[in-house]
């Protein structure tokens, strides 16, 4: 089925029950459906679009871009995910590297159109989505007399349901093509793995278009509703979550962290919560801890990959909990099991799967993985070996299957002929109470080759010396981990979904350098 298929299954379930809330706007599944069908035949009458068309939002999150992905679903075409975080020239190139030929814009970003239409001379249409436009129609008036109910064909589930670029941050994004099979086993997987029902309210802090249009879709699609808000202070969150009795919300570590440190969660009802989930990165035991402690035993962590959609592996207080409310350590560390609809593995070089215990490569096998990259057979061919999808990341599984994620092949360091892997030296530093986040790299050393560099994001306020810090890795990791310098910065850079750029702060030490490593 398609993901529109569940969508209208719910709708007729629970018409009356709430699909979207955003400031005083409520509209419940009967009013969403509508919208969605009417959305879908202005596509499929569109001049030009045929079925598989690649249809791209331009937006902060709105009510309206759920409802276009699922229309867009509905009329079997294809959307595109963009960061509207990053540059417009880096849209414009991923965009145009997907064959984007539509695309659906919010005002927000009105003062941007003129570039894209430079850039993407492949893209027929913009419509904005929230007002009149001089760069195409309005939403309402281009969707004027589509208000009939749209009857689908048969779904294909090896057709692409959607094309989401990879981050970018180790060489020029691709895109991951996933279908609409892969899209339904991420749905039922996360209504399954995140408790979705129908009282569900899941806030929607992440950007739609990207990720963060999936969890949402994960609410809807499980008959919950979602709380639709643009983040400008970490505070407005603690609001919508008292404000709307918020069950469900997911937040990148680095949000959490904030929303850890700031002085309004003191005194916020977490009540409501029943799934906090975080991911993207690791998260740090001490920082786990402290979590679970002020939020409550809601916290979950998911592991996954463009290249795979979400819940691929996932922790939840069920796994680290003991019954005595203490937590189990290794678990802790680790970021969780395989979810019950794929597997996952540790892989050698040579294709040989490892036993518990050792090191190696997460492998994975699941209806979830991408079909492909976008017209890059070379680098789909490349990921795909041995009959497993290749993640690049460097795992350990236990005997219980908890895999506890070390750090990706190309980020390890070496140091006087060991290897040091980043993760590992931060999740020391990430725990000590001062550390909102931080990033280690190697960097030149005429001794050592590459030399162990932690560079640290403090809390506000806060503050603690590098020795302090090397004494702290020395003390848990030995000598060989330990930095043998630290820099403080005020701010470390990000992706706009919000992971942070090893590799920018890395090449800001070997610029001058005729190696890289």
């Amino acid at each position: 089925m398609r993901i529109s298929d569940y969508f209208d299954a719910v709708a007729a379930l629970h018409p009356g029950l709430p699909a979207l809330i955003e400031d005083d706007l409520t509209l419940d599944f009967a009013a969403a459906q509508t919208f969605v069908h009417a959305a879908a035949h202005a596509l499929q009458n569109d001049p030009g679009l045929r079925p598989g068309a690649h249809i791209a939002l331009y937006a902060p999150n709105d009510y309206r871009v759920p409802l276009l992905l699922l229309a867009i679903n509905r009329a079997d075409m294809v959307w595109l995910s963009a960061h509207t975080r990053n540059p417009v020239g880096v849209n414009i190139d991923v965009l145009g590297r997907m064959d984007c030929e539509f695309i659906f814009f919010h005002s927000a970003y009105e003062h941007l159109v003129p570039q894209l239409k430079q850039g993407l001379n492949g893209v027929r249409r913009f419509i904005c989505i929230d007002r009149v436009s001089e760069h195409g129609p309005a939403l309402d008036a281009w969707m004027a007399g589509h208000w009939q109910p749209f009857h689908a064909g048969p779904e294909d589930p090896a057709a692409a349901c959607f094309l989401q670029p990879t981050g970018g941050t180790t060489g020029p994004s691709k895109a991951a093509v996933h279908t609409h099979r892969a899209m339904e086993i991420s749905v039922l997987g996360g209504i399954a793995a995140y408790r979705v029902d129908t009282a569900t309210r899941y806030l929607a802090v992440a950007p739609l278009t990207h990720a963060g249009g999936i969890a949402a879709l994960h609410a809807m699609l499980g008959g919950g509703a979602v709380v639709v808000m643009n983040l400008t202070d970490p505070a407005e969150i603690f609001e919508q979550i008292e404000r709307h009795g918020i069950t469900n919300l997911f937040v990148p570590p680095t949000l959490m962290y904030s929303l850890m440190a700031h002085p309004r969660a003191a005194t916020t009802d977490f009540r409501s919560l029943k799934v906090l989930l975080t991911g993207a990165a690791p998260v740090a035991p001490e920082k786990y801890r402290e979590a679970v402690r002020l939020f409550g035993p809601v916290v979950c962590e998911g592991y996954a990959q463009t290249e795979t959609l979400f819940p691929l592996v996932v922790k939840t207080p069920q796994d680290y909990l003991l019954p005595d409310g203490s937590f189990d350590e290794a678990v802790l560390r680790s970021a969780g099991r395989a979810a019950r609809h794929a597997r996952v593995e540790i892989m050698d070089g040579e294709g040989n799967l490892l036993p518990a215990g050792e090191r190696g490569e997460i492998v994975v096998q699941t209806s979830m993985a991408m079909q492909g990259y976008y017209r890059n057979p070379a680098e789909t061919e490349a990921i795909s070996r041995h009959g497993w999808r290749h993640t690049g990341d460097v795992g350990v599984k236990d005997a219980r299957g908890y895999i506890t994620i070390v750090d990706r092949l190309k980020d390890m360091i070496v140091s006087g002929g060991f290897n040091v892997y980043p993760a590992q030296v931060e999740a020391v530093i990430a725990g000590h109470d001062a550390v909102l986040d931080c990033v280690v790299v190697g960097v030149p050393d005429d001794k050592w080759g590459e030399a162990v560099k932690a560079v640290i994001q403090l809390k506000p306020g806060r503050s603690v010396s590098a020795d302090e810090i090397a004494a702290l890795c020395r003390d848990r990791l030995g000598g060989v981990h330990a930095p043998k310098s630290v820099e403080f910065w005020d701010d470390l850079p990000r992706s706009a979904v919000g992971k942070l750029l090893r590799r920018e702060v890395r090449a800001k030490f070997w610029t001058t350098q005729w190696r890289a490593i």
